[in-house]
């Protein structure tokens, strides 16, 4: 579970958002989105605990060995690893609990390939792929840029599987087309609006 009460938050200056109050639980995925500059990354921060709220409050409802996992758009690879490389870091860092087997978005690449060779979309595919075999509720900023329709997809049905059990909160202005958005808000002018439910459509 994700609470949040009367939350505000900051970019410089400027309140992007305010008096936020919702309850988010697993289920449908949370959408959050808006036009560019609406405070989408802003608030993903926040969730994370990277920046602080300008007023309000957080509560997190997790298992004790959990904590919620979080990418930004900004996100990158060293460029010289190779793919099998960072494959073996990932199993690496992977608990007993957490999933062992490549998920959907790997890409078709050879193991000896470098990272820096790689398109961004297949870089993106390789970090999303090691994000989502942890256990764990989801805060995704912008995943969806430089995604080919099948990754697309690919993402669109690991968010839908994940939601059923954990918070997963997707912020983006790239909803693919034809998605069932049950749950979240739209961001613009410091409001947050509720999200129709056919908002990728």
């Amino acid at each position: 579970m994700l609470g949040l009460t009367e939350l505000a938050v900051r970019r410089g200056r400027t309140l992007v958002v305010t008096a936020l109050t919702r309850e988010i639980r697993p289920g449908p995925v949370f959408w959050v989105t808006g036009p560019n500059g609406a405070g989408k990354s802003s608030l993903m921060r926040v969730l994370a605990l990277l920046d602080p709220p300008a007023a309000g409050a957080i509560r997190y409802g997790l298992d004790p060995d959990e904590r919620f996992l979080y990418f930004h758009s900004e996100m990158t690879l060293p460029a010289s690893s190779t793919v099998g490389a960072w494959e073996r870091l990932t199993g690496r860092l992977l608990s007993a609990r957490d999933r062992p087997d490549r998920t959907a978005l790997w890409p078709d690449v050879e193991p000896g390939r470098r990272v820096g060779r790689l398109s961004t979309g297949e870089r993106k595919r390789l970090l999303l792929d090691s994000l989502l075999r942890r256990r764990g509720p989801l805060l995704l900023d912008e995943p969806y840029e430089h995604l080919s329709p099948d990754s697309k997809s690919a993402l669109s049905a690991a968010l839908r599987d994940r939601a059923r059990t954990r918070v997963v909160v997707v912020a983006t202005n790239q909803i693919p087309p034809a998605t069932a958005v049950e749950a979240g808000i739209r961001l613009e002018a410091g409001a947050a609006e509720p999200l129709p439910a056919e908002a990728g459509s």
